[in-house]
């Protein structure tokens, strides 16, 4: 009865723990118990190794995250040089005389601010035109045709700007619209700003991970509006430079860690 009972549990054995009938023996049950628990260690051995490849594939995906973060940056940056932009309007019945009138007040002005120390290589005509102006209150009169022509010229020292436009006024220009103040390094102060706006990216994610061995991937420079000039009409004065303002520089850059 004993040995029905031994077969049965081993028999059961085999059939779980996958020992071939081949290599099993009964002489007293010997070879059957070591065949027995050579299966219950290999079974051991196959938990532990699956345990293993989770765990190493967890490291994976850990090891594997990405991050991405936005980066900004900015910087004040007092402007060095202007552009004056004036207008010379004249009036004339005649339109032949009207636009001679102008041109020839045009290069008045040229000469005045050359002998002021401009270099007259600067002065460039944006725009000319010239139409007809009519009196419609004298039932459609003409008045004459106006010429117009707007120009404009660099101001390499801001201190000079009110001397070159109070020789231009004098000599024919008949309005200043607007001195836009520039920065001379704009392009290498704008590469600056951009690297201080990666490394506010990489504070972020150190921040936000915990770490810091975090690894750039790819950085992606992003839009960001930054006006780089200032822009005043005449009518605002142009007497106090302290009074111009700052001209802001913004950066911003996606940048993915891992």
């Amino acid at each position: 009865m004993k040995r029905i009972v031994l077969f049965m549990f081993a028999f059961v054995l085999l059939l779980v723990g996958g020992v071939s009938l081949k290599e099993a023996t009964f002489n007293n049950g010997n070879s059957l118990v070591a065949s027995a628990e050579e299966t219950i260690e290999y079974q051991d051995d196959s938990i532990k190794e699956v345990a293993n490849i989770e765990k190493e594939e967890e490291k994976t995906e850990e090891d594997s995250m990405e991050l991405c973060v936005i980066g900004n940056a900015s910087k004040n940056v007092a402007p060095d040089r202007a552009t004056v932009t004036a207008v010379i309007e004249t009036l004339d019945l005649n339109i032949t005389k009207s636009k001679d009138l102008n041109f020839e007040a045009f290069n008045k002005v040229v000469k005045a601010l050359g002998d002021q120390g401009l270099d007259t290589s600067k002065v460039v005509i944006d725009s000319y035109t010239s139409y007809p102006s009519y009196d419609y209150n004298a039932g459609k009169t003409l008045i004459g045709y106006y010429s117009i022509t707007t120009f404009s010229f660099d101001v390499e020292k801001l201190e000079d700007v009110k001397k070159f436009i109070d020789s231009a006024t004098e000599n024919g220009v008949t309005s200043v619209r607007n001195v836009t103040y520039k920065v001379s390094n704009i392009d290498d102060i704008y590469a600056d700003v951009l690297l201080s706006a990666l490394e506010n990216a990489k504070a972020k994610a150190q921040k936000i991970s915990g770490r810091d061995d975090l690894q750039v991937k790819s950085i992606k420079e992003e839009y960001v509006y930054s006006c780089t000039s200032l822009y005043k009409s005449y009518a605002d004065g142009l007497g106090d430079n302290s009074m111009i303002g700052n001209v802001n520089v913004q950066a911003k850059v996606a940048v993915e860690f891992a």
